[in-house]
């Protein structure tokens, strides 16, 4: 579909970051290549951080290597979603799209993409006048028009209603295929998800593996300090919180 037929690897090596005399993210070291990567961890745990660090538009001291290159030279190559994102209140969804391309040369027809997206209803009208949910196709959308080998997505699910989270699941899913996608999650069914699973707590990374190895009841009833029940869901367990 889009980006790169080949994986692209990510890779942190003793990363630190350090805001204002406190750190919130300590000695981060781990390796991943290609499909989806979800981190998940308590709020304040470094998950934002993270991101905004392998986008490289945040200080650290250690090193990213984004496709073998230093993530403050990889940005034409990575696509950053934030969680939240103020907009010129007169901005409508192209300029919105055309934005990730200022410093990138896109050979798609914008009209096309939209269509692509299912997203041509929306042409020309302001982006504030869209939902939540379709906030966050349009930043995606507008994140793929770049053609990235990476794609860094924070918290793609927060504030979506159930049919706009079951579609940006099966947006990620395809796109990971052939883009190297990392995202941050609170929900532990949607770490599940992933091919690979990171779980920060207090700017550390305590655990990194396969959802089955990693979205476990005893670790994360440590991490977020609360207790958990184990439902069954079909052939899938879900992890709730009890009440």
């Amino acid at each position: 579909m889009l980006g790169d037929s080949s994986p692209c690897s990510v890779k942190v090596d003793s990363v630190t970051v350090e805001v204002g005399g406190t750190v919130i993210l300590r000695n981060l070291s781990f390796e991943v290549k290609g499909g989806l990567v979800a981190f998940i961890g308590p709020n304040g745990s470094g998950k934002t951080t993270l991101l905004r660090a392998l986008a490289g538009v945040l200080e650290y001291s250690g090193s990213i290597s984004i496709c073998g290159l230093d993530a403050r030279r990889a940005r034409r190559i990575i696509s950053y979603v934030p969680a939240f994102l103020q907009v010129d209140p007169y901005a409508k969804i192209e300029d919105v799209i055309e934005a990730y391309l200022y410093d990138v040369r896109s050979p798609m027809n914008l009209r096309s993409f939209l269509e692509h997206f299912k997203l041509e209803r929306f042409q020309g009208r302001r982006f504030n006048s869209l939902s939540s949910g379709e906030h966050k196709l349009v930043l995606i959308a507008g994140a793929l028009a770049r053609n990235p080998r990476v794609l860094l997505l924070d918290e793609p699910f927060s504030h979506l209603d159930l049919a706009n989270q079951a579609k940006i699941a099966r947006l990620l899913k395809d796109v990971s295929k052939s883009i190297t996608t990392i995202i941050t999650v609170h929900e532990p069914i949607y770490a599940s998800l992933a091919n690979t699973v990171g779980v920060l707590s207090s700017g550390e990374l305590v655990a990194l593996g396969r959802p089955e190895e990693v979205v476990r009841r005893e670790l994360l009833e440590r991490i977020y300090g609360v207790e958990l029940e184990e439902v069954s869901l079909g052939s899938r367990s879900l992890l709730i919180p009890s009440l």
